[in-house]
C-alpha cells in the first residue's frame, strides 16, 4: 500500500517502514546500523508549512521474520515529505504495545514543537472531513462559498478552529466573484451532507438582516433564533443567534450584599417589634448609608462554571425570583464573564427553558461583529 492509496491516516503519529531508495538512503547517513539496512523506520507528524512529513527514526532491516529496528541517535535530524514517496509501497506498525513509543522516546522529543493546538488535532481526528482535505496539507480543506445571486465557488481554506457545530478558517485563495471576504480573511463554515453520503463544506456568505433595537426590545427575536438554532445545528443558525445577541441587552441575576448596619435598618423597616411584616410602603424611605455590593450569580455544571443571562425577566423563572435582576448589554456582558474570578467556560442563555450555551472561545467573535441596528 502506498500513501495516495491510503491517505495520511497510516502515518499521522504513526511508525511506518519505507525501503532504501535514492530519497531515503542518503538521509540514513551516520545512523547507526545504515551500513547493513535495506529500510528505514520513520513517524509520521505534520509541519503546517511543509504539510505531512516523515522523520526518520531508526536504520531497518527487513526480513523473513520481520522488521529489525537498529538504535537511534537525537545528534542527528532528518525527515522528508510523503510527497516524496506518496507512491511507495510501505510498512505499517500499529504498535499497539507502545514499544516503538517507548524504545524511541528520547527521539520524539524533537518533534513536539510540531504539536498543534487541542482543537486542531481535534478536527485532524475528524474522519468526515478527509474528503475535503487536501492529500498532504490535512489542515487544508475545500469549502464552497455560497452567496444569493452568484455561482457556488471552491476555494481553498486553512482550519484555524472550532465553534459550537462549525468551523473556523482562512481563505487561503482570492475568491474570482465578489463574496464580501477576500484572501486572508476569517470565515466560519459547516458540514453538508451530500447526495451520495460524502460530506462537503459550505460556507454561507449571505448578508444578515438588519433590525432596531425595538425589534429586540422584547427579547423575542433572540428566544426564536435560539429556538431554530437548537432544532438544527448549523453555521447559518448559529451566526444569526450570534448577531442578535451582539446587540441584545440581557438579563443578569445579581445577589445584594449589604452592611449588617443596613441590613439592620432595613430588617426594622420590615419587621416590628413583635416580627410581623410591617406596611411595604415604608421601604419607600429606606436609603442604604453603607458600600453596597451586587455579585452576578454563577451556574455550576460538575466542575465547569456558567455566566447566565436571560432575554427577558420572565425567561428566569421562579429562580429569579431570589436576586435582582439588572438588564445589560450582552458586550458588557461578555467582559463581565471574563472578569469574573471563578472564569466561567461559556455563557449560557435562558439556561431553563430553551438554553443556548456560548462558549468563551467565540466570545471574540461577537466582539468584533459590527453591529446590525439600524
Amino acid at each position: 500500500m502506498t500513501y495516495n492509496e491510503t491517505g495520511f491516516r497510516p502515518f499521522y503519529h504513526h511508525f511506518c517502514v519505507f525501503p532504501l531508495n535514492g530519497v531515503t538512503k542518503p538521509l540514513l547517513a551516520g545512523f547507526p546500523g545504515e551500513e547493513q539496512a535495506n529500510s528505514v523506520l520513520v513517524y509520521g507528524y505534520y509541519d503546517e508549512e511543509r504539510g505531512m512529513m516523515l522523520e526518520v527514526i531508526a536504520a531497518t532491516v527487513l526480513t523473513e521474520k520481520g522488521p529489525a529496528t537498529a538504535p537511534t541517535t537525537t545528534e542527528l535530524q532528518a525527515c522528508f515529505s510523503v510527497e516524496e514517496v506518496a507512491d511507495d509501497e510501505f510498512m505499517y506498525f500499529s504498535d499497539e504495545n507502545k514499544d516503538l513509543f517507548e524504545r524511541y522516546g528520547e527521539k520524539l522529543k524533537t518533534l513536539e514543537k510540531y504539536n498543534a493546538a487541542p482543537e486542531i488535532e481535534e478536527t485532524r481526528e475528524m474522519y468526515f472531513l478527509d474528503n475535503c482535505r487536501e492529500k498532504e496539507k490535512i489542515d487544508i480543506v475545500k469549502v464552497y462559498l455560497l452567496k444569493q445571486e452568484l455561482e457556488t465557488e471552491e476555494c481553498k481554506v486553512q482550519i484555524i478552529g472550532t465553534g459550537d457545530h462549525y468551523f473556523k478558517g482562512i481563505l487561503l485563495e482570492e475568491p474570482k466573484q465578489d463574496f464580501g471576504y477576500h484572501k486572508g480573511e476569517k470565515i466560519a463554515f459547516s458540514i453538508q451532507e451530500e447526495n451520495d453520503g460524502t460530506i462537503a463544506c459550505y460556507s454561507d456568505m449571505n448578508p444578515r438582516m438588519n433590525y432596531t433595537s425595538a425589534d429586540l426590545a422584547d427579547g423575542k427575536r433572540l428566544e426564536e433564533a435560539i429556538k431554530v438554532f437548537n432544532a438544527e445545528r448549523s453555521e447559518k443558525n448559529v451566526i444569526a443567534v450570534l448577531e442578535l445577541l451582539r446587540d441584545s441587552m440581557v438579563w443578569v441575576p445579581y445577589t445584594v450584599k449589604m452592611s449588617a448596619q443596613d441590613q439592620d435598618r432595613l430588617n426594622t423597616l420590615i419587621f416590628d417589634e413583635n416580627g410581623n411584616m410591617r406596611d411595604t410602603d415604608t421601604l419607600s424611605d429606606f436609603v442604604m448609608k453603607d458600600e453596597t455590593r451586587m455579585n452576578p450569580d454563577i451556574l455550576k455544571n460538575g466542575e465547569q462554571f456558567f455566566f447566565p443571562a436571560f432575554s427577558t425577566k420572565e425567561a428566569m423563572g421562579e429562580y429569579g425570583n431570589h436576586f435582582a435582576r439588572v438588564q445589560k448589554p450582552f458586550l458588557e456582558v461578555i467582559s463581565m464573564a471574563k472578569e469574573n474570578e471563578k472564569k466561567p467556560v461559556g455563557i449560557v442563555i435562558n439556561a431553563f427553558t430553551e438554553p443556548f450555551i456560548f462558549d468563551m472561545h467565540i466570545w471574540h467573535i461577537v466582539e468584533k461583529m459590527p453591529s446590525k441596528i439600524q
